[in-house]
């Protein structure tokens, strides 16, 4: 018996609203699935603070570049330092960071007292190294351990902070310009099909690093290679005003100290370590060089083992690829009260108790700080003053922040000229 046929003529209003209800229905499926997609796309680029960002998305790309303003700054993981004790510089970070709208995960800080002394810094105590103070102990192995987890937890990149950082109200904006700087120090990525996994491909950063020191006390930039200045930066912090550096100059007095200038460069050295990004190789190389497998070239006699010294070493000596700025990105804070209350690091003793002085709340390396902008901040104004004087703007309206576009420069140090590349 043959298949039954039903023959409705094509001009049949039976015919016309089955067919005009299957249009309805497949638009309206495209439609869910195309809201899905760009729903799922922002979610993953924007919202998610412990995703990865959007495998294909090239550097190059304005899309990359956005992420920087995610909640995690561009990286997978932000992670902070903190001693359990100090929940006060907890809060100050938790509270900062949420006005700033990026999220803070936390690795406890370490005392030396609660480690054995077979797991101190390697070759710590030789007879001619300098001494290394108990906190300087424990703050070693407080990074180490943030190394260990990258590693562990096998993340691309992470931005590593200490308890008492400071940033401008402006980051996500500085670090969109940071991340351009990179890029052009960068040579244009490779093809990514025989990449590593976990390395930086997919980073709004490049992919041509190790290390990123976004706060510092000191560096200095490679000689004799082109670096990026941006002109007129609001949020560069005038020369006089800089907390005490102690290394540099970065490329040369006469550079360095051009008013409202910002030099980003691949950088031979750097101190202090109160914020740096790394990506997953670097952490393993890092883990290898402090820890695990430390050479002369980590550890050369009779040289300071103290961490920021040790990675500052291993940028200068070409085992890290790093990127800096001058001025630092990220300052420092101290919150009121004893003078004691600064720094687990070094003890400072307040006196008797009948001659103690409190100290108000002291900021260092930033000109619109959120830590000194907190009272404007959390009362809804659109406008933060600078902590510093002699800056473009005393006063910021923020609806007003602009980015700040840059070009690579070389200095001929021979005849003093600096030129355009």
């Amino acid at each position: 018996m043959g298949a039954l046929r039903l023959n409705i003529p094509s001009s049949s209003p039976a015919l016309t609203f089955v067919r005009n209800r299957q249009r309805k229905f497949l638009y309206a499926g495209l439609s869910s699935i195309l809201l899905l997609v760009l729903w799922g796309t922002l979610l993953l680029v924007f919202d998610a603070p412990y995703g990865t960002l959007g495998q294909g998305i090239g550097s190059s790309d304005g899309a990359s570049l956005e992420a920087v303003r995610n909640q995690t700054l561009g990286f997978e993981r932000i992670f902070c330092i903190n001693l359990p004790s100090r929940t006060d510089k907890r809060d100050a970070i938790v509270l900062g960071s949420s006005i700033t709208q990026f999220r803070v995960d936390w690795v406890d800080g370490v005392s030396s007292e609660d480690m054995s002394p077979k797991a101190y810094p390697p070759r710590f105590d030789e007879a001619d190294r300098p001494r290394m103070l108990p906190g300087e102990i424990g703050s070693w192995r407080a990074h180490v351990n943030a190394m260990q987890r990258i590693v562990a937890e096998r993340l691309s990149t992470a931005l590593i902070l200490e308890d008492d950082v400071d940033w401008d109200v402006t980051l996500k904006t500085q670090l969109h310009d940071f991340a351009q700087g990179a890029l052009a120090l960068q040579p244009k990525p490779h093809s990514t099909h025989n990449r590593p996994p976990h390395s930086s491909s997919s980073s709004p950063y490049g992919t041509e690093w190790d290390l990123l020191w976004l706060g510092h006390c000191g560096m200095k930039c490679q000689r004799n290679t082109p670096f990026y200045i941006m002109k007129n930066d609001p949020t560069s912090v005038p020369a006089y005003a800089l907390p005490q550096y102690w290394a540099g100059p970065a490329i040369h007095p006469l550079v360095d100290n051009i008013k409202h200038n910002r030099i980003i460069c691949k950088s031979t050295l750097a101190v202090c370590s109160s914020a740096y990004a790394v990506t997953f190789h670097a952490a393993q190389k890092i883990l290898a060089a402090l820890s695990v497998a430390p050479s002369e070239e980590s550890m050369p006699a009779g040289e300071s083992v103290v961490f920021d010294v040790m990675l500052g070493r291993l940028c200068e000596r070409g085992y890290l690829r790093c990127v800096s700025s001058y001025p630092s990105v990220m300052g420092n804070w101290k919150g009121a009260g004893l003078p004691s209350k600064g720094s687990d690091i070094q003890y400072r003793y307040d006196g008797p108790r009948e001659q103690r002085v409190y100290e108000g709340a002291s900021f260092q390396g930033v000109v619109y700080s959120v830590m000194d902008n907190l009272g404007e901040l959390l009362g809804g104004e659109r406008v933060v003053r600078a902590s510093v004087r002699d800056v473009m703007k005393p006063v910021l309206e923020l609806g007003a922040v602009k980015g700040v576009k840059g070009k690579l420069h070389v200095l001929d140090y021979e005849e003093m000229v600096l030129s355009g590349v």
